[in-house]
């Protein structure tokens, strides 16, 4: 019976390089998808939303307020909407709706980094 050898040769130390142009437009993209959710999610007004669900729109002021803001090592989902912290928190008459932190989870979701990465609720 013949026999055969197998050797491992190490590879060489690797290094790690951060590319900020490509976090950058990683995180612009999680941007983009997580605005394009949040208004895509939103209904229309007639009835109210369910708990737990998108909010409708009534006036469609609060689709339009929608934005994100991406720096070098973050990227922000929101509206400037006076009412959107009742939406997001809830209140003793109304539960939570889905609100800016849910857009973030579904913009990760069609990333392609986002299985390696997490997010923090602030």
């Amino acid at each position: 019976m013949s026999g055969f050898t197998i050797e491992f040769s190490p590879w060489g130390r690797f290094h790690a390089r951060k590319k900020q142009e490509e976090i950058h437009r990683w995180l612009n993209d999680i941007g983009v998808s997580g605005t394009d959710a949040f208004r895509s999610g939103m209904g229309r007004w007639r009835p109210p939303s369910a708990p737990g669900a998108w909010p409708n729109s009534r006036t469609g002021g609060l689709k339009g307020s929608i934005r994100h803001e991406t720096t070098a090592d973050s990227v922000t989902i929101g509206t400037g909407m006076p009412y959107s912290g009742f939406l997001r928190n809830g209140t003793s008459k109304m539960a939570r709706r889905k609100m800016s932190d849910n857009a973030l989870k579904e913009g990760m979701s069609h990333s392609r980094l986002g299985k390696w990465v997490e997010w923090t609720r602030g």
